[in-house]
């Protein structure tokens, strides 16, 4: 399948997000999105009644996700021997760009029935008027500020201090992140703020639309002082001793983001409804791959490393790998504390009122451990 782009259908939504309507619910409770829109993010969606298994008993479910170790349980899921063990053929959705934005506009318009992406953007597009439920919680996000050398230098950086120490030595640097709006660049500012920075004042944000092969270059050219990336994706200029990894999240060293289920897998909810024992059966499998990651990371290692990373230096490969094996959660949950974390968390920060959405309404039982 041919990679497609879906920037297109979800641009004037996102652009409305974070610049107006949604983003600015607080103060303008009374601009609701437009009707049409509102009725293009409700009724567009997955495929219309139960899906039928084939003449084997197999069921196809297409899955769509970045290509990156906070989405590594997905890959897993479409290269292994699911089908046999549990009647799913998960085929992979292959989409242009790698943002949760994109995860999100390909489950709205129908090419995908479940989406592994950043919870930010999953609950910013229920805001929004998306009639999405999350099925499974995945992963920590699995992120790493990387500096380099040269900054670290320039700006005199301890990298023994404590790590909010170490972030507020960035003051003044220029750092390359996600887009406004992702996980990523929202995890950052609590990062930032929790170091004691202003994110929009004391450093300068770059927008990567793209966050894992460019980002060793741009740090190692000066494009940019720091990133903060997917695992894999700063490592190459560690990998080559030209920077230096300063916080890994994995590693537990971004406690303003302790407890934050960053990964999550969704789906509409009409599609939930309509098939309630292959959603417990995706979960039952999520949950294998997941396990496979914790208790057998060198086999679940090379199946990733022969597939979506058969480019990627070894020595970077080893690296993130390492770190990303801790961030997965077995179970699969999103809890209830899981949701007052992210609350806590991100409400602060954001002119969206996270605190006044209920969790049962966006969490399927299946992910409260209920079903």
């Amino acid at each position: 399948m041919q990679p497609v782009s879906y920037r297109f259908l979800l641009a004037p939504f996102f652009e409305m997000t974070r610049g107006g309507y949604i983003m600015h619910r607080r103060r303008w409770a009374l601009l609701a999105i437009p009707a049409a829109l509102a009725v293009a993010l409700t009724a567009c969606g997955s495929r219309s009644g139960p899906l039928k298994a084939d003449e084997a008993g197999i069921t196809t479910v297409r899955v769509t996700s970045s290509q990156s170790f906070n989405t590594a349980p997905a890959t897993l899921l479409t290269r292994g021997d699911f089908a046999e063990r549990y009647g799913l053929n998960f085929e992979q959705v292959n989409i242009a760009g790698s943002g949760s934005s994109n995860q999100i506009a390909a489950i709205l318009s129908g090419d995908a029935d479940i989406a592994i992406a950043g919870s930010n953007a999953f609950v910013d597009s229920v805001i929004g008027g998306a009639d999405l439920q999350i099925i499974a919680g995945v992963s920590d996000i699995i992120q790493s500020l990387v500096v380099s050398n040269s900054a670290i230098e320039r700006f005199g950086v301890d990298v023994n201090a404590s790590p909010d120490e170490r972030v507020h030595a960035l003051r003044g640097m220029k750092i390359g992140a996600g887009v406004t709006g992702s996980a990523g660049n929202s995890a950052l500012r609590v990062v930032l703020s929790h170091a004691g920075l202003d994110p929009d004042r004391d450093v300068t944000l770059v927008p990567l639309a793209d966050t894992t092969t460019a980002v060793g270059a741009g740090l190692e050219q000066g494009t940019y002082d720091a990133t903060w990336a997917a695992a894999g994706s700063g490592e190459v200029a560690v990998a080559r001793g030209t920077a230096t990894t300063l916080i890994s999240v994995p590693n537990g060293e971004a406690p303003a983001l302790d407890g934050y289920v960053c990964n999550v897998v969704f789906a509409p909810t009409r599609f939930i409804e309509q098939n309630p024992e292959v959603v417990d059966r995706i979960r039952d499998a999520l949950a294998e791959a997941t396990r496979m990651t914790k208790e057998e990371p060198q086999k679940t290692g090379q199946i990733l490393k022969n597939s979506i990373y058969s480019g990627m230096d070894q020595q970077v490969f080893d690296i993130s790998w390492s770190e990303a094996v801790k961030a997965y959660h077995e179970g699969n949950l999103f809890t209830r504390e899981d949701w007052n974390t992210f609350v806590d968390i991100f409400d602060p920060l954001s002119e969206h009122d996270y605190s006044s959405i209920d969790y049962e309404e966006i969490i399927n039982p299946v992910a409260r451990g209920e079903s």
